[in-house]
């Protein structure tokens, strides 16, 4: 999960431990050639209507393939696949979109998980990855776990398996019930500033700043003040949390329903999902589900190792043709 600071005129001014953009200055931190070549890799946009709101996807690898989604966490959007996705176009059709208030897709007046499930659905299929006889894998990280989740109890029979990655699943007496506090909503005046007030949450250093300088950029847009002179504010619906509807039932609630194969991923340093929450989930799911726990990883997996992500999921996912 990715956001700005909070603009409350009424909070305490406390400035986060990492801003890791800010010594930047707006330039581009240097990057491996790996990355590039992930940036260059051809891709498609598109977009699909689910109750009302146009959903906005993109897609590497041609129709026809077996199908990967990808689903982003909590304020983040598709960006953050960018860097993922490329390696498994050779063998499938990826499709990463951006879920509802988030991204470039549209925001609305009330968030629900069985809307973002069905989101994810027509998004796969208007990408193409409902297209192969075979059914495509999900994955979803953070939020976007608990979104993967959701579509295993609602839409489980169209998917091979679903991956959830760094998604802590607690007793259901510790689930939030309540929304966390919103988040953005600020116009700043240029990009530079606005790219160095960019962090993580949960807080933590990444070493791979190029990273975090991708998500940045591709998180913004571009607006128009209402005394007509032109900032820069983050994607997100800043009122995004405030809209969930929160009267759903814990996760853990329904790991009995699911209808296809769970594995699970978490980073070894997750704030999130922790040692101890991590032995509970090892419980509380079915004995056989696979579960990979990547070392020197904190909850931002993809950033911290992405390498090792894709590794992992491709272990996941491997079988007769895939690599």
């Amino acid at each position: 999960m990715s956001n700005s600071e909070p603009d409350k005129k009424d909070a305490p001014k406390r400035r986060p431990k990492n801003l890791p953009l800010a010594p930047f200055a707006g330039a581009k931190p240097p990057a491996p050639d790996w990355f590039q070549t992930c940036l260059d890799l051809p891709f498609e946009r598109g977009t699909t209507t689910v109750a009302g709101a146009n959903i906005v996807y993109k897609a590497w690898g041609e129709r026809g393939k077996p199908g990967l989604l990808l689903v982003h966490g909590g304020v983040a959007h598709k960006g953050w696949w960018d860097f993922i996705g490329p390696w498994f176009a050779k063998h499938r059709r990826v499709v990463a979109m951006d879920l509802s208030g988030k991204g470039d897709s549209d925001w609305r007046d009330e968030y629900d998980m069985p809307l973002y499930a069905d989101e994810v659905l027509a998004a796969g299929e208007a990408g193409g990855a409902f297209d192969h006889e075979r059914k495509p894998v999900l994955a979803g990280h953070s939020f976007g776990g608990f979104v993967t989740m959701g579509s295993a109890v609602r839409h489980g029979e169209r998917y091979e398996r679903a991956i959830v990655m760094d998604s802590p699943v607690r007793p259901a007496e510790k689930q939030r019930r309540t929304p966390p506090p919103s988040r953005g909503g600020r116009t700043y005046d240029t990009r530079e500033e606005i790219l160095g007030r960019f962090r993580l949450l949960p807080d933590q250093a990444c070493e791979n700043v190029f990273l975090l300088d991708h998500i940045a950029r591709e998180g913004m847009k571009e607006v128009k003040r209402e005394d007509g002179t032109m900032g820069w504010a983050w994607k997100f619906d800043p009122n995004l949390w405030a809209k969930m509807q929160y009267d759903m039932r814990a996760a853990v609630e329904t790991i009995a329903e699911f209808r296809c194969p769970v594995a699970l991923i978490r980073g070894e340093k997750s704030l999130l999902v922790s040692d101890e929450v991590w032995a509970y989930m090892c419980k509380a799911f079915p004995g056989r589900t696979p579960r990979f726990s990547i070392p020197e990883a904190h909850h931002h997996v993809m950033l911290d190792q992405p390498l090792a992500l894709v590794s992992s999921l491709r272990a996941l996912i491997s079988c007769a043709g895939d690599k």
